[in-house]
Formats: structure tokens, sequence, C-alpha cells
């Protein structure tokens, strides 16, 4: 099960502490009104969640949703201990799926670019339910600290613990999307998707071949196409169209260049194919945007 989180959130730390899972608290059940992230730090920790009965080792993580019930099971089992934080976010994080992937909005404007389209594409985190991390002792590195700064608070100590959570949550998403191509479970199509748009986001100004991008990511151009749509809602020409547009938008208000040569900077030739571009995409000339 997998998790969408918008880059946009904002994440607010409610509690943290580090949990001995052999306590008799432990096998009674809990649930609270925020989301729950819990790490394993040493041993086995035998929780269930709901009716799923789960076996936690070290370097575990598991994200629990708001007011989902969870408790110990295995009372008879020597467990080990875990970190926890419980956080609010706002929008809300969301279970992906797949089936009906484009809400997903991956897709988003390169940063420091004028964006008045209608269309906005949010960047979106994934964040797996469960997780084995490679990073584990810096994970608990950073757990150390935002359980010791909510213990002893001092300054702006709640922004502090944001940013912890939020290295926390950074730490696993770009982990797991280091991971995914070697996870059945996880769609490979998303694998080729991130490579396929990160390469349009750094290359949109040039002429992009078809020839090109199948070279780079060893697919059809008719799949990328496919997937591409699928991800985002809009297909690769009208993106590489908008990303041109609103660079061109920026040049047209920040600087004296001409029209014609804002076109030909942003990868339009022919001037008149530009304005026409850039009349479908912003519904004006970008004579009278100028003037505006």
């Amino acid at each position: 099960m997998y998790y969408s989180l918008s880059r946009l959130s904002a994440l607010d730390v409610k509690w943290a502490d580090l949990f001995d899972a052999n306590q008799e608290s432990f096998q009674e059940f809990h649930h609270n009104p925020y989301y729950e992230l819990i790490l394993v730090a040493d041993g086995t920790v035998y929780l269930q969640a709901g009716e799923e009965k789960l076996t936690l080792h070290a370097g575990d993580s598991l994200l629990l949703m708001p007011w989902e019930q969870h408790r110990g099971w295995q009372p008879n089992e020597r467990q080990g201990h875990f970190f926890w934080v419980q956080f609010a976010s706002t929008p809300d994080i969301t279970e992906l799926d797949y089936d009906r992937a484009p809400q997903l909005k991956i897709v988003h404007a390169p940063p420091g670019q004028t964006s008045t389209s209608q269309q906005h594409f949010e960047e979106a985190l994934v964040l797996p339910r469960r997780f084995q991390t490679r990073n584990r002792y810096k994970l608990l590195s950073c757990f150390e600290e935002l359980v010791q700064l909510l213990i002893k608070p001092k300054g702006y100590f709640r922004f502090q613990a944001t940013l912890l959570l939020g290295e926390i949550l950074f730490i696993l998403t770009s982990e797991f999307l280091e991971q995914s191509h070697t996870d059945s479970a996880f769609p490979s199509s998303y694998t080729t998707f991130r490579k396929l748009l990160s390469h349009i986001n750094n290359n949109y100004e040039t002429d992009i071949t078809k020839e090109a991008l199948e070279q780079m990511t060893d697919r059809k151009y008719e799949y990328l196409c496919q997937i591409f749509k699928r991800y985002t809602g809009t297909t690769m020409v009208h993106y590489m169209h908008q990303l041109k547009i609103q660079q061109a938008k920026h040049l047209l208000l920040h600087t004296a260049q001409s029209v014609q040569e804002i076109g030909q900077s942003v990868g339009y030739a022919d001037p008149f194919y530009f304005s026409r571009i850039f009349k479908r995409v912003e519904g004006i000339s970008p004579q009278h945007f100028r003037q505006k």
C-alpha cells in the first residue's frame, strides 16, 4: 500500500517518543486523530493494525492513518523498542490507486517560473505504508533529536520539529523512490515516468525528439505517451508547450526581448507558430499578454 504526500503539505508535529513494546499497555487498542509514523529502533515488534497482524523488525517503518486502531500482539514474546511521531498534514495524506493514477498529479512546473495556467500540477511524494530502510541510523538520529526537542522545548521548537519530520519523510520517500525499480509491487511504469519527466523538465527548451526519448528510456514512444497521460492527465506535447509558454511569460514580463527572440529562446524557431501556441495556451497573443 502506498500513500501520496503533497510536496506543499503543511506538517504539524503533535507528539513523539520512544516506546518499549514490552509494556502491558501496548496490548490494548490505541487510536488518535493524527497520522502516526513508527520506526522500529531495535528487536522485533509485534503490532496489529486493524485486523492485520504485523511482525516488524529493526529499521521497519509503518504509517498509520488517523483513528486507525492498533495494539501489540504476541504478549508472551520479548519485544523491542520503536519511535513514534504523531502529526497532522494539510492537505491530507491519501492512498494511491494506480488504476486511477491521473489523480496523482506528479508533474510540477520548474522552479522560479511564472505559472498562471488554470491547470496546476503538484508533485507528490510516494510514501509506502510499510518500508524497510537502509538508512536506519540516520532516521534513528532524526527521531532521537525530535524526541529530545519535544522533551526540552525552546525557541522555535515547533518549527524545528516540522523540519525534522520533513527530513524523516524525505529520507523515507527518497530511498523508496530509489528502490522502487526492484519492488515488484510498485509499477515499473512510475520509475520510467519519473525518468521521462525529469528529462522533459531539464530539456524542454530544446528539440526533444521521439527517438531521443525512446533511447533515453529504452521504451517505445507510444508507451511513453500512454504512461505520461496516465500519471498526469495531459499529453507530453501539451505539457512541453505549457513549460515553454510559462518561461515565455516570465521573459515577456521581466525582459525587453522581442517576441521573436523570446519564442526562439524557449524553443520556437517560427515566430508565427510561437504566437499560435501561446494564444492556444493562454487565450491571448504574446503581444497582448505583455501589454497587460
